[in-house]
């Protein structure tokens, strides 16, 4: 008896401190719409079902199943949805306004889809944020973008901002942050179109062509049509100890929710049939009046026909609606400009390509070449701010780029290479840079540019990794940048271009 007694106090013991333990973390968020059927295991392995309010916390796993949908927000006004059929756990979520650099953001989706914009924390410590697949390490640079994955493929798309997608290995899975190596790929907003791909841990990213994305309809259940009904678009009330910052209307995610609040509008309940009214109690028959003259009939009017009954209306089935991508005007680039020696094919989409004695002519600044193209400073004054100066990490964003094949066989001409897009990345605070470029022609197929390394103290760009050579450089006041690339391609010749990058 008295070892049965010791054994149920230690266990009671036990689930106290659990439960202390879980009452100890802050809460970070909480679920601003569940659709279908959703559960939030916490770190002990409790299952709650997710509701509208459903605090969330470090530790707590995410889980939907076939229909359904959850949307959370955070306490920094960051927006994270996880689709049907998804596993996401949130392993960290903190910031440190006096050192950011000790605060971290860490996601790991184990299977499903999931969409996260970045919100306050995440933009102020960029490096600090990371999302793990089971085969993959994404770091987030302050941005919106969706990442599908299985037990073996990962596939991401950015619709703002950039991401940097590496395989799982060599202690990225406890990291924080970029995982930045030679197999590191990256993908902006800027590359419309593009699907970074990662098809086991040991690859390299691929950036392939984003397919239209599915959307997958469901009936509404009656539960999540009486849910959505009874509170759209008022938010629930919040836990005390939520603090939300304020976030712009770019960083919501309004227009999934107002896709999901489609509900069966047409599918209205019938009115009920009237009841018969009562049979009155028959009247004393009156005395029949004095006959008065037979009035002048009426025209007989012609009877109205019954109004046909109306279809049976079709219930509207929810949508998750994905926004399209933002319009952006690209930058306008006036402090550097590109130059081609007399051997180098022009192209006519190539108008902001000068020839090398117009630039001279003009009195431009040469800053060096490659041998087909001279970069040119403009002289133009600049136009930044102070907040810009000092930007510690700047993604630019392409303003002008120009690609060719140069076919091994000297007798044959260039042909035009089409740039579908690209990013660049400096990070002024560690003097660094990285860059894609995605391209694509009839004679060299599809083609990634990749380039990373150091800024030298004259703003020129050293690069150390990747699979192309570069030349280029970065304006004093931080707003303009340009490059050219080589890339030897194994089947012979190579592709070769000329890039300007603006805020």
């Amino acid at each position: 008896m008295r070892n049965h007694t010791t054994t149920h106090l230690i266990a009671l013991a036990l689930a106290c401190a659990s439960l202390a333990a879980q009452a100890q973390q802050p809460v970070i968020g909480q679920a601003t719409l569940v659709i279908g059927q959703a559960h939030i295991v916490s770190p002990d392995g409790s299952r709650a079902t997710a509701a509208i309010g459903s605090a969330i916390r470090v530790g707590d796993r995410i889980e939907t199943t076939s229909g359904g949908h959850v949307y959370l927000r955070f306490v920094d006004g960051a927006n994270l949805s996880v689709r049907p059929e998804s596993r996401m756990h949130i392993e960290s979520y903190s910031h440190n306004p006096q050192q950011p650099q000790l605060g971290a953001i860490k996601f790991k989706l184990e299977e499903g889809t999931a969409r996260s914009i970045t919100g306050a924390w995440g933009e102020a410590a960029r490096e600090r944020f990371r999302l793990n697949t089971p085969v993959a390490a994404i770091g987030v640079r302050g941005t919106d973008f969706t990442v599908s994955t299985a037990s073996d493929t990962t596939n991401a798309t950015v619709y703002t901002g950039a991401i940097v997608l590496s395989p799982l290995i060599n202690g990225c899975a406890q990291s924080v942050g970029p995982c930045n190596s030679t197999q590191s790929a990256l993908l902006s907003g800027d590359m419309r179109g593009q699907m970074l791909e990662l098809t086991n841990r040991e690859g390299t990213p691929l950036m392939v062509a984003a397919q239209q994305l599915q959307r997958q309809a469901r009936s509404t259940p009656p539960a999540a049509a009486d849910l959505i009904a009874a509170a759209p678009p008022v938010r629930p009330a919040e836990p005390a100890d939520i603090r939300h910052e304020p976030t712009t209307p770019a960083k919501a995610l309004d227009s999934e929710t107002r896709g999901a609040s489609v509900v069966a509008l047409g599918a209205s309940t019938p009115a009920p049939a009237p009841a018969p009214a009562p049979i009155p109690e028959p009247l004393p028959t009156p005395a029949p009046p004095p006959p008065a003259p037979a009035p002048t009939p009426a025209p007989v009017a012609a009877p109205t026909p019954a109004p046909a009954p109306a279809p049976t209306p079709t219930p509207v089935e929810v949508a998750i609606v994905e926004p399209p991508p933002p319009v952006t005007t690209p930058p306008v680039v006036h402090q550097l400009s590109w130059a081609r020696y007399d051997w180098t094919k022009s192209f006519d989409s190539e108008d902001f390509i000068k020839t090398f004695a117009e630039a001279t002519a003009a009195g431009y600044q040469r800053l060096g070449g490659n041998g087909a193209y001279s970069l040119f400073n403009t002289g133009a004054a600049s136009t930044a701010s102070n907040s810009q100066l000092q930007e510690a990490v700047v993604n630019f964003r392409l303003a002008s780029a120009s690609a060719q094949f140069v076919s091994p066989n000297v007798w044959e001409s260039a042909k035009a290479v089409n740039v579908l897009g690209g990013n660049l990345m400096v990070d002024f605070s560690r003097t660094l840079f990285q860059t894609s470029l995605a391209l694509q022609g009839a004679q060299v197929g599809y083609q990634a540019v990749n380039a990373s390394g150091n800024i030298l103290t004259n703003g020129a760009l050293q690069a150390t990794a990747g699979n192309a050579n570069l030349f280029g450089a970065v304006t004093a006041d931080k707003q303009e940048a340009g490059y050219a690339f080589i890339k030897t391609l194994p089947t012979g010749g190579a592709v070769q271009g000329v890039t300007l990058w603006g805020r």
